[in-house]
């Protein structure tokens, strides 16, 4: 016995609901004699007799009206299940696996989910946060769908863009001599006690100082490496040492502490997004597009809350 077609209950239920031929001819905008081969299609396929003939106006059977209900729910879940697949098709609908650096997700990440979830608000958004190399390798696995990562990414597979520039910024004790400039120059750093985050925390932030000790040719006593940036934020406060930390850490808020931008040419590695090449669909590009207009806002209020810093809103475009 075949399964009955979805346009087959359709027709039944129209002429079901109107108890006449006539009228659901009308309604399904089909001739009249054609309706009644469906109809009589479907009762052939389920060998019974669903609409008794006789009477007038028509009247369904016994199996005419157990159909009838089931068949009003499965046209329902059936018009549901394809709205769903019309959304998830443009990106109103699904999931989004998103991998992300501790950096991304003090700053600017947040400020893209929240307009992502008022523009796309049935996309579930997973976050997980991941180093770059994580990053990189979960792309690559299809295990996450976008990246915040800093690069240089060898991976010919991935498309990458920068986002926001994110520099590093030295981090003081509040009542340090260096608190209250608004610009520190890389060569007063050089006898100054230093509080690195760990290579194997932060690869990409330990690459850049060092990176810019040998820009500046400076070599400033390493007093302890720390792999927690709480940790590290409390060893400036207690006045331990100064730290070089990405500007976005400066949303921590942490008390004691003050973050002063530094001066000339410093090493650039922006907060960038990454995906497959390949994986064009509606929900990535439409993330991409709301990351992108939500850098502005980031920048405009980081830069109300913390006027030292100067942030200018510059991001990349599409």
């Amino acid at each position: 016995m075949a399964d009955p077609e979805l346009r087959l209950l359709r027709y039944f239920v129209t002429v079901a609901e109107e108890r006449h031929f006539g009228r659901a001819a009308e309604r399904l905008h089909i001739a009249q004699p054609p309706l009644s081969q469906q109809i009589q299609k479907l009762e052939r396929q389920l060998g019974a007799e669903l609409i008794d003939r006789s009477r007038r106006p028509i009247e369904l059977t016994d199996a005419g009206r157990a159909l009838f209900d089931e068949a009003q729910l499965a046209l329902t879940h059936a018009e549901r299940a394809f709205a769903a697949a019309r959304r998830a098709a443009t990106g109103q609908l699904g999931q989004l696996r998103i991998g992300a650096l501790q950096a991304a997700v003090d700053g600017v990440l947040p400020y893209v989910m929240r307009a992502h979830r008022r523009q796309f608000p049935d996309v579930r958004l997973e976050l997980s946060e991941l180093n770059s190399v994580e990053q990189v390798e979960q792309l690559i696995s299809h295990r996450i769908d976008v990246a915040l990562l800093r690069g240089p990414v060898d991976e010919p597979s991935l498309t990458v863009q920068p986002l926001i520039d994110d520099p590093l910024a030295a981090v003081v004790c509040e009542d340090h001599a260096l608190a209250d400039q608004q610009r520190i120059e890389p060569a007063l750093l050089a006898h100054e006690p230093m509080i690195l985050w760990t290579r194997a925390a932060a690869a990409t932030t330990y690459g850049d100082v060092i990176e810019l000790f040998r820009m500046y040719e400076i070599e400033p006593p390493i007093v302890d490496e720390v792999p927690r940036i709480q940790t590290i934020l409390a060893l400036v406060a207690s006045g331990a040492g100064i730290a070089l930390l990405p500007t976005s850490f400066v949303n921590l808020g942490r008390t004691g502490v003050r973050f002063v931008p530094l001066e000339g040419q410093l090493p650039h590695r922006p907060l960038a997004l990454a995906w497959r090449t390949v994986n064009q669909s509606p929900g990535v590009r439409g993330f991409l597009h709301v990351a992108a207009a939500a850098v502005p806002q980031y920048l405009d209020d980081l830069r109300g809350h913390y006027p030292q810093l100067g942030v200018t809103p510059r991001a990349s475009r599409r």
